[in-house]
């Protein structure tokens, strides 16, 4: 959405992700991957894991930093943030019953817990950038970059889905990176795209053999 880049978006049950991975058609695990053509339209590899996924497209769009030092913050903001998803959210997906998920989320959500360790640590590193001159509230640089994407995609989740998680970020002290979460949603491009997902999204549901949608822009081939 943000570099206005052409591609095709599939879509893919459960059901299928499921035989697709028993038969060994994933190329690690599961989705995402990326199918790169060539400047003939050939197909030229694939590419999987989110966060590969999200480096190489962001730098194709232009939201992965150019400069060394940016890049390795952005990189930093990317990695904790798997770390944040692997320390809070399984007390969510591996409770053994309500009870236990509810216990386990009071655990990663109380004062001196996991989550607000975690929360803190990415309010410190807005407060660096803002120490270095960037006013606009983001992780790195003035712009959004793959850091703000990615705190997006798992802190929204967290937000909404883990008992407890909104009460937490609700808190004043995190307001800072609640407006993370508004700055990538009103993103004018962003808003476009998100609106065109959700048409497409409900026309899966209605027929799902059609599942594969396409998204205007400029090509951008691969080489070696």
């Amino acid at each position: 959405a943000l570099g206005g880049i052409a591609f095709e978006d599939e879509y893919i049950s459960q059901a299928q992700q499921g035989k697709d991975k028993a038969e060994g058609k994933r190329r690690w695990s599961g989705p995402p991957e990326l199918v790169v053509y060539d400047k003939d339209g050939k197909v030229l590899t694939n590419i999987a894991q989110s966060n590969t996924c999200l480096r190489y497209v962001g730098k194709l769009a232009g939201v992965y930093p150019e400069n060394p030092v940016q890049r390795a913050l952005a990189d930093e903001i990317v990695d904790s943030v798997e770390d944040l998803f692997g320390a809070a959210l399984p007390s969510f997906f591996r409770a053994k019953d309500e009870e236990d998920k509810k216990t386990k989320c009071a655990e990663v959500c109380k004062e001196g817990g996991i989550l607000r360790y975690w929360l803190d640590k990415f309010l410190l590193r807005i407060q660096e950038n803002e120490k270095r001159g960037n006013k606009n509230g983001l992780f790195v640089g003035d712009t959004l970059t793959i850091a703000d994407l990615k705190f997006n995609g798992v802190g929204t989740y967290i937000y909404g889905m883990l008992p407890g998680g909104k009460a937490v970020m609700d808190e004043e002290k995190y307001k800072p990176l609640l407006k993370v979460f508004e700055s990538v949603k009103s993103d004018e491009k962003i808003k476009t795209f998100n609106e065109q997902l959700q048409k497409n999204i409900a026309a899966y549901k209605e027929k799902p053999e059609n599942n594969v949608f396409k998204y205007d822009g400029k090509t951008m081939p691969g080489c070696f």
